[in-house]
């Protein structure tokens, strides 16, 4: 039983982990519908059609996802 309860206990809080990750996310996509600039990992604003100038750690990509720039592997 205990164990279950354990399990159980980690399940959920990673569910609730990225499930806060998406509610940022999408979030963040309804505030800046309209928006015609994309933004850097930093929060920085970057015209449209130019990428940031921004760096990602070694082995990760810049990925545009929405209106912001992620580094994902």
């Amino acid at each position: 039983m205990v164990l279950l309860a354990t399990i159980t206990f980690a399940v959920i809080a990673l569910a609730g982990t990225q499930l806060t990750g998406l509610y940022q996310e999408v979030s963040f996509e309804f505030t800046h519908l309209l928006d015609p600039n994309t933004y850097a990992p930093d929060g920085s604003a970057v015209a449209p059609g130019t990428t940031p100038s921004a760096s990602c750690p070694s082995g990760e990509t810049l990925q545009l996802r929405g209106h912001k720039w992620m580094c994902r592997n």
